[in-house]
């Protein structure tokens, strides 16, 4: 199967986007750390008031870890198949920094489906 192309989209329509898909983040994160998904855990999504946005994994009400994203410094974010992942299905968001012609991945976010294709979830909330 050939996968789709890739797709570039702001920071802010990504971030807007991915508020209403916690529960499909299968992990999330930079170079120094990544959080992974479990069935325990939950993910929560919000923005401090310096435009920072916070991306936190909990168990309960029990932080398992947290990233700091500085929104300012997202120039892009790519979306497209998560070839290295050996997971057929799943989507990988690179928040990209840097310039156009030198990009640098910030920050990385696998999804269990790509930005059209939200799954039926009913009336449960994801």
């Amino acid at each position: 199967m050939i996968p789709p192309p890739e797709r570039h989209l702001s920071m802010e329509v990504f971030w807007t986007w991915l508020q209403g898909h916690p529960n499909c983040i299968l992990r999330a994160g930079s170079a120094e750390a990544t959080l992974f998904d479990h069935d325990d855990f939950h993910w929560l999504f919000f923005d401090e008031e310096d435009r920072r946005g916070i991306v936190q994994v909990l168990k309960g009400k029990d932080l398992v870890g947290e990233l700091v994203i500085p929104r300012r410094a997202i120039r892009d974010v790519r979306l497209g198949a998560d070839l290295e992942g050996g997971s057929e299905g799943h989507f990988l968001a690179e928040l990209l920094g840097g310039t156009e012609a030198d990009p640098e991945v910030l920050f990385h976010l696998v999804l269990s489906h790509g930005f059209d294709e939200p799954p039926a979830h009913g009336t449960l909330r994801h």
